[in-house]
């Protein structure tokens, strides 16, 4: 699926950490599932992702100093180690400061988890 080009305007009025953060993120995620629809939802200040079989399943949000990205179920993915933060019932956070690197085996690891739990459901 191509880029949401409205991505760039949501991204403009963020410093060039955040926004670099941001491409690195959308590059993983698109990488990892080309298959992914990338939507910018203005309104929740948010970069979506959406998959054919699972649904929507997690989501960018850009900050003044990190982008946090967001699973949707992400309180049923496997974390051993503890990455993803968040007290809800539902949602799950990693947080991904903007001067820090982006773990690419990390983020692609709760991808591939999140999309394979939505891709069973009925």
């Amino acid at each position: 699926m191509p880029r949401d080009p409205a991505v760039e305007d949501l991204l403009a009025e963020h410093a060039d950490e955040v926004v670099a953060t941001a491409q690195r993120l959308r590059d993983v995620l698109l990488d990892a599932h080309p298959d992914l629809a990338e939507k910018a939802r203005t309104g929740w200040h948010s970069i979506n992702y959406r998959h054919p079989r699972a649904g929507f399943v997690c989501a960018l949000f850009p900050y003044a100093d990190r982008v946090d990205l967001v699973f949707e179920h992400g309180v049923q993915l496997p974390d051993p180690d503890g990455r993803l933060t968040g007290t809800t019932r539902q949602v799950r956070t990693l947080r991904c400061p903007a001067d820090a690197d982006i773990e690419r085996e990390v983020v692609t690891e709760f991808l591939d988890a999140a999309v394979e739990l939505r891709s069973g459901r009925d």
